[in-house]
């Protein structure tokens, strides 16, 4: 695959992955990867950071700093 359009299920399929997924994420087998954190008043950094694409994983805004 070459990127997440790539990945089209049919719905029966997408419902099993889904349900699959989150009995994993249940589990703690899988968790998700927390690449950097901003707080609340810098959204606008944190929203140029995950257009710039270079950080891996998922990027947070918290409510306090």
């Amino acid at each position: 695959m070459t990127g997440i359009e790539a990945a089209r299920l049919p719905g029966h399929d997408r419902t099993r992955c889904i349900e699959q997924a989150l009995r994993e994420v249940a589990a703690a087998v899988i968790a998700p990867v927390i690449g950097q954190t901003f707080p609340l008043d810098q959204a606008g950094a944190a929203h140029a950071a995950i257009e710039s694409r270079i950080v891996f994983g998922k990027t947070l805004i918290t409510a306090r700093g």
